[in-house]
């Protein structure tokens, strides 16, 4: 991940990276449906990649601006700022701009170079809204 990513265009990849992706065994980037913006949503995200790796220590949530203020705003775990969700988490918070509002990802910086899935294994997807939650 580096400054010229366009996350618009690299979460429509991971979309259909998921392994429910018809025709293909390879690794696929991890999906989870999340009913809303939460911390707690957030924590299940970071939860399902430690079921799936064991090294956690580089990852770096991406939210888009509305999602970080929605947790901000809204939530119950005393979070007023991208500090204080670092802090919670123990990583890295980006809000980028051009994130979708529907999107929020957590991954190592290393599984994607530009819009380009490297390492989909290394990567949650969560949903927001989405009604199916696709299998592992």
């Amino acid at each position: 991940m580096d400054s010229s990513t366009d996350f618009e265009e690299l979460s429509a990849r991971m979309r259909t990276q998921s392994e429910d992706a018809a025709g293909s065994d390879t690794e696929r980037v991890t999906i989870r449906s999340l009913e809303e913006v939460s911390y707690d949503g957030i924590k299940s995200l970071l939860e399902v990649y430690a079921v799936e790796n064991t090294d956690t220590e580089d990852l770096v949530l991406v939210l888009s601006s509305l999602n970080a203020e929605l947790v901000f705003e809204t939530d119950e775990a005393d979070i007023d700022d991208t500090e204080d969700l670092e802090d919670r988490l123990g990583h890295e918070v980006r809000v980028e701009e051009g994130m979708p509002e529907d999107t929020i990802l957590l991954l190592d910086p290393d599984a994607v170079s530009g819009e380009e899935i490297l390492e989909p294994e290394n990567i949650v997807c969560g949903m927001v809204g989405a009604a199916d939650e696709p299998d592992e």
